[in-house]
């Protein structure tokens, strides 16, 4: 049975940022409150909790009202199974109660144009992109909305992996891809570890204009914060090239060998990743 865990920090308290009480409202201290979890109890989620998480993706702000992405829930036990395996042998997919699939989505814009009268010529880069945000920002909805019940939850970008076997097993027609899944249920009590520092935030918010000034010390600094976490003790990066000691391996190290090759950045999926524009394209995406 589920048990309430110990409410997580939220990202003013983890950073000792002061903030007046009526700026830490509910929805801000669930939001900087965020931790991925990837560790789930037995509980199920209520039909009127899932109803909730739903409603408020759907009320997401979407690109010009085309409301182009859709939501695959999927609640079957043998199916989720199935979805763990296409998503990398992820066990907590199978665990969860319910994984969510956000869907960049064209086949009922084809559908209207069709119906209209009109050709559908809406096939390149921009509606691409503009329905991938659309259901970016659907997920994030549903995300904020399900740790705001108290359930946790983690995206998942390896539906990515195998758009097309995904497309057979969920069903989406053509038009429809895959972008993101969303894994929710009630923490196990182990699962929360508290939630990864982020880099300081003169170096990702700026005011006007870009600037880079002090982008080192940022790095230093937060390089430093990632080692004392020790998130990446034992877990360096295999690319041929020297081995560090865990206690000069950073967030630097770690992220500048991840995007060193393909394969270091998207692990065993790097070679189906390869075939990602072309299983878009084949889905009905045109990118260019």
């Amino acid at each position: 049975m589920h048990t309430e865990n110990t409410p997580p920090l939220t990202r003013f308290e983890q950073e000792q940022r002061t903030v007046l009480p009526e700026f830490l409202t509910d929805t801000i201290r669930v939001i900087t409150g965020h931790e991925s979890i990837r560790r789930f109890d037995s509980t199920p989620i209520a039909a009127e909790a899932m109803e909730a998480i739903l409603v408020s993706a759907r009320s997401a702000p979407t690109s010009s009202n085309l409301q182009a992405y859709s939501i695959i829930v999927i609640q079957d036990d043998e199916r989720r199974a199935r979805m763990a395996h296409l998503v990398g042998d992820q066990g907590y997919v199978a665990e969860a109660p319910v994984m969510l699939v956000f869907c960049a989505d064209t086949s009922r814009l084809r559908y209207l144009a069709e119906r209209q009268g009109h050709p559908f010529a809406a096939n390149n880069l921009e509606m691409f992109l503009t329905a991938s945000i659309d259901a970016s920002l659907a997920l994030q909805n549903a995300l904020v909305a399900a740790e705001s019940l108290g359930l946790g939850a983690v995206p998942i970008g390896s539906v990515r992996n195998e758009p097309n076997r995904v497309a057979a097993e969920l069903a989406l027609p053509y038009g429809v891809v895959a972008i993101a899944g969303l894994t929710i249920g009630y923490p196990s009590a182990a699962a929360r570890r508290g939630a990864k520092p982020r880099l300081p935030s003169d170096s990702v918010v700026h005011y006007e204009q870009y600037s880079t000034d002090d982008l080192e010390q940022h790095v230093t600094d937060y390089d430093a914060a990632m080692i004392a976490n020790g998130l990446y003790a034992g877990r360096q990066v295999a690319t041929g090239t020297h081995q560090v000691a865990d206690s000069e391996y950073g967030w630097a190290e770690h992220t500048a060998r991840r995007t060193s090759k393909p394969e270091t950045l998207a692990g065993p999926s790097a070679a189906l990743r390869d075939q990602l524009k072309d299983e878009v394209e084949s889905r009905g995406f045109t990118i260019r």
